[in-house]
């Protein structure tokens, strides 16, 4: 399994050039404006976004119909991109965060941790995105599988864009429990993101898992 995440990085080297100019003028912009709001997170996006190009390496390859001929089983090439995605998401987060701290450190900032908290929370979206994403592209193909990725993008944003308009209006009323709800959640947040994303990534897995012993290539 180590060596098929070893392959998927090695097809991901040619991004390394784009990476660091991206930085670079990220950085630049950040230092400039004194502000690292607009960036926050915006790496640990970047390193995921890198998954879905494995994917396409892979069927532009016919990576799989060769894999399968190796001493190597479907199980653990389903648990191989899962623990890239994962690698990748935790290696965004933990550079999104470090370069937060070091444009803070260099602006002079009063708090120079500010922002590394919405950097891993944004891991955990990313994760949940990609828990909701992986089982379609198993089963679809990437080409395929990319207006379910508009879909899970735009959908909960829309929901979430209709709710707070309505209750800012006063069409919808929020239950008093269910803002009781919303506190005590708040205080548990990050525990409760943990179990939540265990809980997703379990269930995708284990889909996954079962739509590629099914499938013929």
């Amino acid at each position: 399994m180590y060596g098929l995440i070893w392959k998927d990085i090695i097809n991901l080297k040619r991004y390394i050039k784009i990476f660091a100019v991206f930085f670079l003028v990220y950085g630049f912009m950040a230092f400039a404006q004194k502000d690292i709001s607009f960036i926050t997170g915006i790496f640990t996006l970047m390193f995921a976004i890198l998954t879905m190009s494995t994917y396409s390496y892979d069927e532009m390859s016919q990576w799989d119909v060769y894999a399968l001929t190796m001493p190597i089983t479907r199980k653990d090439i389903v648990r191989g991109k899962y623990m890239l995605m994962l690698l990748l998401v935790l290696f965004g987060s933990i550079f999104s965060a470090v370069f937060a701290i070091l444009i803070n450190a260099v602006i002079g900032s009063e708090n120079i941790f500010a922002g590394i908290g919405a950097s891993f929370i944004g891991a955990a979206v990313v994760i949940l995105f990609y828990s909701i994403l992986l089982p379609f592209i198993t089963k679809l193909g990437i080409e395929k599988a990319r207006i379910i990725l508009f879909v899970v993008c735009m959908v909960p944003f829309l929901i979430v864009l209709f709710i707070k308009k309505a209750v800012n209006t006063g069409v919808v009323r929020v239950p008093d429990q269910m803002l009781q709800f919303c506190e005590t959640a708040h205080q548990y947040q990050y525990l409760l993101m943990l179990v939540v994303l265990v809980v997703c990534l379990s269930i995708s897995y284990f889909i996954s898992l079962q739509i590629y012993h099914k499938k013929e290539f």
